[in-house]
């Protein structure tokens, strides 16, 4: 017993150490991703009504050049470009808002679209450090295959955050073109980022769902059935 005592504390104080480092990466993660937020709300235009959004699921190469020309200059001057190039139309008229937005000067929003990618450096560090942490508590509940799926879901963790640097790197060197855009090679370099990105972050939140799921029917269940 007096072997077994110590044990437990230790466990115990190891479980409560990893908590701690959660709720820390959590809160990291909340903060960054409020600033960003709120410099992305000052590149909220009617035609590009989702901010940095609205750049990264650009469709095309020019749709791209036309969302950094509307933050270098004003909606109404790309509207006929936009519906030539297919790209998505503007909201209708500015909200209050976005009014604020249009009334900036150029350089002004342009300045803020850079602050905006710089602040998702902090960012996608935070929620990078926060979902492999998040991962790896999940995994080390569950065994057999679950347990192998969720491994996987630790390593896509870091490997998001490398995608949304290289996304930013893309971008940035897109608001460096403003008149001249991204080309077709710098273009992709941003799409499929932007991808790899978001398709292993709907990956690790399938798997958090499931391993949450698992976990919520196991305290549903009788102490005496549960595995």
């Amino acid at each position: 017993m007096s072997s077994a005592t110590p044990g437990r504390a230790a466990d115990r104080a190891a479980g409560m150490t990893s908590v701690v480092r959660l709720i820390a990466a959590l809160l990291l993660t909340a903060v960054t991703g409020a600033f960003v937020l709120a410099t992305n709300r000052d590149i909220q235009m009617s035609c590009t009504p989702h901010g940095m959004l609205s750049l990264q699921f650009a469709g095309s190469a020019e749709c791209a050049r036309l969302v950094v020309q509307s933050w270098a200059g004003q909606c109404a001057d790309t509207e006929a470009q936009r519906a030539l190039h297919g790209c998505a139309a503007a909201t209708g008229s500015p909200d209050a808002a976005q009014q604020r937005v249009e009334s900036r000067p150029p350089e002004a929003r342009l300045h803020t679209a850079r602050q905006t990618l710089w602040a998702d450096f902090a960012f996608m560090a935070a929620y990078s450090i926060f979902l492999w942490m998040l991962c790896a508590r999940a995994a080390a509940t569950l065994g057999g295959a679950p347990r192998r799926v969720g491994q996987a879901a630790t390593f896509a963790a870091p490997l998001a955050g490398l995608a949304d640097v290289s996304e930013n790197i893309a971008h940035l060197v897109f608001l460096s073109a403003v008149a001249d855009g991204p080309g077709e090679a710098l273009f992709a370099w941003g799409h499929y980022s932007v991808m790899l990105k978001w398709g292993l972050i709907s990956l690790i939140a399938a798997f958090l769902a499931a391993a949450g799921l698992r976990m919520l029917v196991r305290w549903a269940q009788p102490a005496g059935k549960r595995r």
